[in-house]
């Protein structure tokens, strides 16, 4: 009988250690996105992907115009461009943001040495878990805030994607190698 209440005990330690907040840190929901910067030289978004330029964010989203695919990049700094992917970059699908509607923002952290890179999804979580619609895209501003257009909360992208009330931005894992390199989302 020892032993088993040993055991047992034992067990529930493991367990209750495994649910770290670290596992909370990223979200479930399916992200997928592959950019070789170096190829197509986005001034918009390497301001973004440079760790020493932290609190830059940039906004990447989907989009058609006359029936061609087009990627679109708009930063916190008022820069904005679009890329047509070519090649097999063309070939490529990705998964930006839930369902593919919203985008993501991507950008390292003005916060920590060194910079972190953060991905997030740019869909408001609280409105989206309220009402499971995709409408409520996210505007950011200069100081690294994001701020959603229907419930006017802000979240803050330099500090986890924190507002203060509510839940947190989707966050998503990915890296990049430098400002004219890879960026690699894959949740």
């Amino acid at each position: 009988m020892y032993r088993i209440t040993r055991i047992a005990i034992a067990l529930c330690a493991l367990i209750f250690a495994a649910c770290t907040d670290a596992d909370f840190e990223y979200a479930s929901e399916r992200c997928t996105f592959f950019f070789n910067n170096g190829v197509y030289q986005d001034a918009t978004l390497q301001s973004a992907l440079n760790p020493m330029s932290p609190g830059v964010f940039c906004n990447i989203y989907e989009g058609t115009e006359s029936g061609r695919r087009f990627i679109y990049f708009a930063n916190n700094q008022r820069q904005s461009s679009r890329q047509e992917p070519a090649g097999e970059d063309a070939r490529r699908t990705f998964t930006l943001g839930l369902y593919n509607k919203s985008g993501i923002i991507v950008g390292f952290s003005n916060l920590s040495s060194p910079a972190t890179l953060y991905i997030y999804d740019s869909q408001c979580p609280n409105c989206y878990y309220e009402t499971q619609t995709m409408s409520h895209r996210l505007t950011m501003d200069t100081r690294g805030f994001a701020t959603c257009p229907t419930c006017k909360r802000q979240y803050d992208l330099n500090n986890r994607g924190i507002t203060s009330n509510g839940k947190k931005l989707l966050r998503y894992r990915g890296s990049t190698t430098g400002p004219l390199g890879v960026l690699s989302v894959s949740n």
